[in-house]
């Protein structure tokens, strides 16, 4: 961290994390902060996915180590738990 804020190297990585983070809530995995419920909006998740995949899509290459795991496995975990989560019977 900087007297400014937040290093501008670690910008990258903070934006995937709260993408994750919101996807996780939406899929369920974890309470909302607000509401402190945990509630289910699996299309609000799908496009978060979607945000990310595009993401992982769009900086093939030009990511450094730490930011392309993060990002790859943000996107594996949650597309898993999608999948998990469409294929229950209602």
């Amino acid at each position: 961290m900087t007297r400014q804020g937040i290093d501008q190297k670690e910008l990258f990585t903070l934006l995937v994390t709260q993408l994750h983070t919101s996807a996780a809530m939406q899929l369920g995995l974890s309470p909302n902060p607000v509401t402190r419920r945990t509630e289910k909006n699996l299309e609000a998740a799908t496009m978060t996915i979607g945000i990310l995949e595009a993401l992982l899509f769009k900086t093939a290459g030009n990511l450094n180590r730490k930011e392309d795991e993060v990002l790859s496995r943000a996107v594996r975990e949650l597309r898993t738990q999608l999948q998990k989560e469409t294929r229950k019977p209602l």
